[in-house]
């Protein structure tokens, strides 16, 4: 059996729990749940996969060209992922390879987005997501007595945002299914990435003195705004900007067809109550006062 501890704060107190592989008996329970899920999901008309094409057709989601065009990107990834693990060719092409890479995959989640939908809610998705809820529910144990953290299924569903819940989940999901948290890092275009330095730990783009910058060099902050030399935020063009993205310059007033400032009625007001608002005295005009006082 698979095992994973978890470290979890709860009221103030740390608290241990271990994520384990579900036994044979609580498989079985998880199957009678998934039965159940599925019955329910057909009864309410859910779509199944095998049909699902069919209905991704009929609603114009899905087509040849489509599915023409979703092979052809995963054959350029292939292809990528021969030519850098190859290499042969100048490191410069190297990471634009490793960029264009970035980009197709996004472009594949974007395309196939809909059918991942769409199974989500097919009446096999649904009973998977209950199966598994199922199991979460019952492998989450404190460490200390090995006695589940969640009363039942109900009680799990009512705190899916418990912190025990969502890492707990999370750990249960790469032990059945063998995913990776570490997918991301683990591509082979991040690892060329990273391994050459065009990216950190993150997976944020640096320059060579290891500061953070976007896909081109500018300099970024943690946050992602353009920043200069100095951290003084600037536009992607390197000119200056304030906290809300407007530029900083020595505004000038707009002139008229004869060359004469353009005074705003809202200016001048503002002018004359400034020219009328009291202001202070100097040292020198206090100082005159204050010894005619004392005499």
């Amino acid at each position: 059996m698979k095992t994973e501890d978890i470290t979890i704060e709860i009221n103030g107190e740390k608290k241990v729990f271990t994520v384990r592989s579900p036994s044979l008996t609580e498989q079985r329970e998880g199957q009678k749940v998934y039965n159940t899920a599925f019955t329910d999901a057909i009864k309410s008309n859910s779509v199944v996969r095998a049909k699902m094409d069919d209905v991704l057709e009929e609603q114009g989601l899905w087509n040849q060209e489509k599915q023409k065009k979703y092979a052809a990107l995963q054959q350029e990834l292939i292809e990528g992922e021969k030519k850098l693990a190859k290499g042969g060719f100048s490191l410069t092409e190297a990471k634009k390879l490793a960029l264009k890479m970035r980009q197709v995959r996004l472009e594949i989640r974007d395309l196939i987005s809909v059918r991942t939908s769409l199974d989500n809610h097919s009446a096999e998705g649904q009973a998977d997501n209950a199966r598994f809820n199922y199991l979460v529910s019952a492998c989450v144990v404190y460490k200390e007595n090995d006695k589940p953290y969640f009363k039942d299924l109900a009680d799990y569903m009512d705190r899916q945002d418990d912190p025990v819940a969502l890492e707990g989940a999370q750990k249960l999901a790469n032990m059945i299914y063998g995913l990776d948290n570490n997918f991301e890092k683990n591509l082979p275009e991040n690892k060329f990435l990273k391994k050459y330095k065009f990216v950190n730990e993150d997976l944020r783009f640096i320059d060579k003195q290891g500061r953070t910058v976007d896909s081109e060099g500018r300099l970024v902050d943690e946050n992602g705004r353009y920043i200069d030399n100095e951290g003084n935020f600037v536009d992607k063009d390197g000119n200056r900007v304030d906290a809300e993205g407007e530029f900083i310059v020595d505004a000038q007033p707009f002139l008229d067809d004869d060359g004469n400032p353009v005074i705003l009625e809202n200016e001048i007001k503002a002018e004359t109550k400034e020219d009328e608002a009291p202001k202070s005295e100097t040292k020198e005009e206090a100082e005159p006062r204050a010894e005619s006082t004392e005499s």
